[in-house]
């Protein structure tokens, strides 16, 4: 049985130590035929670095007595292009630069990267590039990338240069809120640019091929004006699949391992669906299952014979995180709230902004959500492309930032929440939430409170369930008697434990409509028991064990809870 590859990514290591390998190559075939200066992202965890080693193996002239054993059996084996084997191949990670501690250790940092793949790069190729090296030690990146062009033309041996997380060190900045040293590296003079600027002059003497990796576009568009050579392949129809797994090859990869009952493989598809599934860069493709979230669901069913007791990996949470705080350096609370609620957006998609136009343009937001894998394409609506939140997982996400945020402001513990959901769980009581809903409110300012409406009252609620995380929560659950607020259903992981499952309807009166409330009362019962009957409540959460409740907020001052 094949091993299963978390967090590796080195393509050789995968071919020759019987890791589960999942093939991509017919992807190298459709690249060969596009444009050389190639520029793709994806999501943080989503296979880049394990596609760029695959590149590297490939086009490696070093590698050529080894084509048959690391890419025979695959696709590009089979069909081999011409220029397989052919390259001086210069691989460079941007990953872990010193981005914390001002300009002069960025410059250094990234100096010290350039510097350390050159050398890499020439003690590989010591016998093609013959005596000809000189002493790299102190030198700026553009005057490494000079170098390696001069011993590649002297050499008259083509350059194939790979780049991977290209805007790691920019995000850092631009999430420490240092803007002003991303402005003087990137612009005028500034050392990274100066670098791509070198890039691009390589490319008119050997360095014949580059492909470049990260996850936002905004560094690319404040290179453009020195480095204005690549087409930005992300949205390519062509390319959707060429990172990520595609449903037939989750099939296949259970097929390698063993999972051969047929309700178990349905089973297993369906909840990794659900959780992992959903990612589509370009409206007219099938959308593809995380590759990082997979192996590591099917690392911990495959060692335990059961789900894992948290199907969110905490590596996927830190690092989605952390690119998503970048978002939330742009502050478009309003934007945030609509996918909160309503779990989609709308916007003119674009392939390319700035950091300036980040801030203007509010709808750029937007773009960069979906370029950082935290909103996906769902289709065309009237106001452009309609985005949603991609899986369960990013949902998670979502939830656990609002938390943090309401923890800063309000003081919210989760051992509390835990405390309170617990209440729900195992006695069918939500009176403890309702009252840390209504700590909440309590401290609202006047000026929260005009703002205030039911959508706020379901984000809170949503947060509080999604930081416990002990149910599987869906909103806006629709069925033929409407829509359900919220829905919580009962984890398989928690079975045990999950003695009541709930549908719960909210609604938010104004202080200065409170005379409303019997009447809002009558018509939200009404509606919980028209949910109870409706057939996807009767399919997901039957009848035993079922709480319905409706809980109305009045003003900042009261909650009702009403059960059926």
């Amino acid at each position: 049985m094949k091993r299963i590859p978390y967090g590796i990514s080195n393509f050789q290591v995968l071919r020759k130590e019987n890791y589960l390998y999942v093939d991509k190559t017919s992807y190298i075939e459709i690249l060969d035929r596009y444009a050389p200066y190639q520029f793709f992202i994806r999501p943080r965890r989503f296979g880049k670095s394990l596609f760029i080693s695959t590149l590297e193996n490939y086009y490696d002239i070093n590698k050529k007595d080894k084509f048959q054993e690391l890419f025979g059996d695959l696709y590009i084996g089979k069909n081999p292009t011409e220029e397989r084997n052919k390259f001086l191949v210069w691989k460079i990670s941007f990953a872990g630069i010193d981005a914390g501690h001002g300009e002069e250790e960025l410059r250094n940092s990234f100096n010290f990267k350039v510097a350390s793949a050159a050398r890499e790069f020439l003690y590989k190729y010591g016998d093609i590039l013959g005596g000809n090296k000189l002493s790299i030690e102190n030198m700026s990146a553009e005057m490494v990338v000079a170098h390696i062009s001069m011993l590649s033309k002297i050499n008259n041996k083509p350059v194939f240069v790979l780049i991977d997380e290209y805007d790691n060190f920019a995000n850092e900045l631009i999430t420490g809120g240092k803007q002003s040293t991303y402005e003087s590296i990137l612009h005028g003079e500034g050392f990274v640019k100066v670098f791509y600027k070198a890039l691009k002059d390589a490319t008119m003497d050997n360095f014949n091929r580059i492909f470049m990796t990260g996850v936002s576009p905004i560094m690319l568009d404040d290179l453009t004006s020195g480095f204005n050579i690549t087409r930005n392949y992300t949205l390519d129809e062509n390319l959707n699949a060429m990172m990520g797994f595609t449903r037939e090859e989750l099939s296949n990869i259970m097929d390698e391992v063993n999972i051969k009952d047929t309700e178990l493989r349905v089973k297993i598809c369906t909840d990794m669906t659900t959780y992992y599934n959903g990612y589509k860069f370009n409206k007219k493709a099938d959308s593809v299952f995380n590759p990082d979230m997979s192996m590591y669901f099917l690392d911990n069913y495959l060692a335990y014979n059961e789900y894992p007791e948290e199907m969110i990996d905490n590596n996927v949470k830190t690092d989605y995180g952390k690119v998503n705080q970048l978002a939330y350096n742009f502050n478009d609370i309003e934007a945030l709230e609509e996918i909160m609620t309503k779990g989609e957006t709308s916007t003119m998609l674009v392939d390319r902004f700035n950091i300036h136009t980040m801030y203007s343009v509010k709808e750029n937001f937007k773009s960069l959500l979906f370029y950082l894998g935290m909103l996906t394409i769902k289709g065309q609506g009237p106001l452009g492309t309609v985005l949603r939140v991609p899986n369960y997982v990013i949902k998670t996400i979502y939830w656990e930032q609002y938390f943090q945020r309401m923890n800063l402001e309000y003081n919210i513990q989760p051992k509390d929440v835990r405390i309170a959901v617990n209440e729900m769980r195992s006695y069918g009581n939500i009176e403890p939430l309702a009252e840390i809903i209504g700590e909440i409110l309590e401290d609202l300012s006047n000026r929260d409170l005009m703002q205030m409406d039911e959508k706020h009252i379901k984000m809170m609620f949503l947060t509080l369930f999604g930081i416990d995380g002990t149910y599987f929560i869906q909103s806006e659950a629709e069925n033929n008697k409407g829509y359900v607020d919220i829905m919580l259903k009962r984890k398989i992981q928690y079975k045990d434990i999950t003695k009541f499952q709930w549908i719960i309807e909210l609604k938010y009166i104004k202080e200065s409509e409170r005379n409303t409330l019997e009447k809002v009362k009558e018509e939200g019962l009404n509606q919980l028991k028209g949910y109870a009957k409706s057939k996807v409540v009767k399919e997901q959460l039957g009848d035993e064990g079922l709480k319905k409740a409706l809980i109305i907020v009045v003003g900042k001052k009261d909650i009702y809870t009403e059960q059926l």
